[in-house]
């Protein structure tokens, strides 16, 4: 088992999870978009745009004006999710010693490993909270049930199920993973060499967490979980500079976006056409 979780199953999920995302990105891409839907008030310049799209992305601000309990509990989720993921790059990395390397703080490299530990812990029960939360909303209140699939209640299990397992290895020392021992693992995952026989691996919290990430990870680019992608995408589709004004509309030079070959064809062309 430790050699399919740790040695084997990583590379498959790095490479399914890669290709994956770049095949459903490079569909999008390719797709045709036959008419313009920008959505009104219609912006102005690429920094609007920008604005626009930051603004949904990082504070949800059309969920804000649709419902504010859901708003609260995924933007929350969320939040607490992006901290979670930053900290295990910036913590594993950096052996939870990067607050010591602030200049000015003179914090020291213990110090700085506790509050590394303590915001993860922290961050890491909120997103629980969070989570349970949202599949409470799903099964308990009526107007979220009659737009919940099975699979939606399904993914959040599986998210409380992973989130749960790497609060355990937090909040329990027997089970607690020290910084260097899934760094000296990381590293020897990316130069091809030999994991079975490492410390890391006899614990199995560990492993159930990792397995739950990885198979995560290898379902993603084939999910919901894609909306991550995806809301950029549609944002820009709809929230994009609008450069072609439909004939018709008041202000508008008809003849000239027919001759520029805008809009409607003219008359003689739909006659034609007939």
């Amino acid at each position: 088992m430790k050699l399919l979780i740790g040695q084997i199953l990583p590379y498959i999920t790095v490479t399914l999870f890669t290709l994956g995302i770049l095949y459903r990105l490079g569909r999008w891409a390719g797709a045709r978009i036959i008419h313009n839907i920008t959505l009104s008030p219609w912006l102005d310049t690429n920094g609007q745009v920008a604005v626009r799209i930051g603004s949904e992305a990082f504070l949800f601000r059309n969920l804000f004006k649709f419902d504010i309990g859901l708003w609260a509990g995924a933007f929350l989720m969320h939040f607490a999710l992006l901290n979670i993921l930053g900290g295990h790059i910036v913590g594993f990395g950096l052996l939870g010693e990067q607050f010591a390397l602030i200049p000015g703080l003179g914090i020291s490299p213990e110090l700085s490993k506790e509050m590394s530990d303590l915001l993860g812990t922290v961050f890491g029960i909120l997103l629980f909270v969070a989570l349970l939360y949202l599949l409470y909303r799903r099964v308990a209140m009526e107007k979220v049930k009659l737009v919940t699939k099975t699979s939606d209640n399904l993914w959040l299990i599986y998210l409380l199920v992973l989130v749960g397992v790497g609060n355990i290895m937090r909040l329990f020392h027997p089970f607690h993973v020290e910084y260097e021992l899934v760094r000296d693992y990381i590293v020897a995952l990316a130069l091809f060499q030999p994991v079975v026989n490492m410390e890391l691996l006899n614990n199995g919290f560990f492993l159930v967490h990792y397995l739950l990430v990885q198979i995560l990870l290898i379902v993603f680019p084939f999910s919901k979980l894609m909306h991550l992608f995806g809301m950029f995408a549609e944002r820009w589709i709809v929230n994009r500079v609008y450069k072609d004004p439909a004939p018709g509309l008041p202000n508008v030079d008809v003849a000239a976006a027919r001759k520029a070959g805008l809009g409607l064809p003219s008359g003689d062309a739909v006659e034609g056409g007939m």
